[in-house]
């Protein structure tokens, strides 16, 4: 004759198990989405702040003819004149945002007078957070 069983259900061995393996799972997927915001939100701050350094360059660097500059060194280098120093909050960006954007004449401005060709290196950094710093460069012709 054959027996038949009259358990049903699953044992508590087998609960705790399954619970366990669902909740390792989850765990597993709950810090991979807390790593992927994590990043998201560094990439955004990291994109803004190359945004606000691009825009500060190209205040300058836009093909006018750069009035804003004066040569007063004909030596190559020797002339580097701040043109932007700032330091404030930024929107988006963590801690203080320092924005700095530099002009000099790499290979000096000949005579001091506009002289067609002559380049002018902009320098624009955004610094921001835990030392974090974006830098975009740009040449215009003096």
């Amino acid at each position: 004759m054959v027996k038949m069983r009259t358990d049903e259900g699953f044992t508590i061995v087998e609960m705790v198990v399954t619970l366990l393996f669902i909740s390792i799972i989850s765990l597993g997927i709950l810090t991979m989405h807390t790593q992927v915001s994590i990043l998201s939100i560094i990439n955004r701050q990291d994109q803004k702040a190359s945004y606000l350094a691009y825009d500060n360059m190209r205040k300058y660097v836009n093909g006018a003819p750069p009035t804003w500059f004066l040569c007063t060194d004909p030596l190559p280098g020797a002339v580097q004149q701040v043109l932007l120093d700032s330091e404030g909050h930024i929107s988006e960006l963590p801690g203080t945002t320092k924005q700095k954007v530099v002009a000099s004449a790499p290979y000096g401005c000949g005579d001091a007078v506009s002289s067609l060709g002559m380049p002018i290196r902009v320098e624009s950094v955004v610094t921001y957070g835990n030392g974090k710093r974006v830098t975009h460069v740009a040449y215009a012709a003096f």
